[in-house]
């Protein structure tokens, strides 16, 4: 069987190409809910220290990317910001591995600052 012009499409681009679509169509889905919360009361907790700060929507966002992740590739492996503070443990294998930080910039996002 012949592969399609789309299978020809992504097997030209690397082996990387729908890795880094899915990143991009998630970072997309992700922005929207962080952009959304910008203007809305947050829930806040702290991890190590009072100026580490971990946000409701740090992980709606972590959850959504490693669940959309984690059933598109169920093979690759996370190593993600707020799961580690939880205690979740990291363990890099030989297995593709995605390190997540949901919001860069918590603090910033707290007080509603604009990082641009």
């Amino acid at each position: 069987m012949k592969p399609s012009g789309e299978d020809q499409a992504a097997l030209a681009a690397g082996p990387w190409e729908e890795c880094f679509q899915a990143a991009v169509q998630l970072a997309l889905r992700a922005g929207q809910i962080i952009r959304k919360a910008l203007t809305e009361e947050k829930r806040v907790s702290t991890k190590t220290s009072a100026a580490d700060l971990v946000t409701e929507t740090d992980h709606l966002v972590e959850d959504l990317i490693i669940s959309e992740l984690r059933e598109r590739f169920p093979s690759h492996r996370f190593i993600a910001e707020e799961a580690a503070a939880s205690g979740a443990k990291c363990v890099l294998t030989h297995s593709p591995t995605w390190i997540i930080d949901p919001i860069d910039g918590t603090c910033n996002f707290v007080h509603s600052l604009n990082s641009e």
